[in-house]
């Protein structure tokens, strides 16, 4: 039996972003294990429409066990080709490291997989195909919910929006996380789509 429920909206006198956090938060830790590795598969079937195949490239994170697992996708984008970078948090920022299936990793801040081998140029990032980034909700509009800690929104500050070149920016998320709306502020960048195991969702 199912213990979560859809995630409230941003709506007069809705909650606040910590709210929402933790509303999200808990329902994911209560979501099944065997839901957890349906989604996964779900997921890296539909992001097949996304991934280019060999020459293209892809930021994809590495996913924490309550969160829409991305070993699946990162393993589809392998066998197609694509080079794939991934992140390791080094204070306040991002580094993103190339990454294959099996290569080694170390534990990160709250337990995240991390990629242990050299960073590439920040610059790159801007001429990626796809960004696949984590959050907690994005509504209608593209507006990410992220962790807090701001990481996401500092990264993709700096790199061009995709209608003006840039990489396509797809949030990956379980499906009752796409809701009418959430708190957001005036820095938070907007992503193009949500991946989710029902499929894909562009704003």
């Amino acid at each position: 039996m199912r213990h979560h429920g859809p995630v409230p909206s941003a709506e007069p006198d809705a909650p606040s972003k910590a709210e929402v956090r933790a509303h999200v938060r808990a329902a994911r830790s209560n979501r099944p294990e065997g839901e957890r590795q349906t989604a996964a598969l779900s997921i890296s079937g539909h992001a097949l429409e996304l991934l280019p195949r060999s020459g293209g490239s892809i930021a994809c994170y590495l996913s924490l066990p309550t969160e829409p697992g991305t070993d699946p996708l990162i393993e589809a984008a392998s066998r197609l080709g694509c080079r794939i970078v991934a992140p390791r948090i080094t204070g306040r920022d991002l580094l993103w490291i190339e990454h294959r299936p099996g290569d080694a990793l170390s534990p990160g801040p709250m337990g995240i997989r991390e990629p242990t081998g050299a960073p590439v140029d920040a610059n790159e990032l801007a001429t990626l195909d796809v960004i696949f980034t984590p959050g907690l909700a994005v509504d209608r509009g593209g507006r990410r919910l992220g962790q807090g800690g701001g990481y996401y929104d500092r990264v993709l500050s700096a790199i061009p929006r995709h209608a003006d070149g840039g990489p396509l920016l797809v949030i990956v998320l379980f499906d009752d996380e796409v809701i009418d709306a959430v708190p957001t502020e005036d820095h938070d960048r907007r992503v193009d789509a949500a991946l989710t195991p029902s499929g894909l969702t562009y704003f």
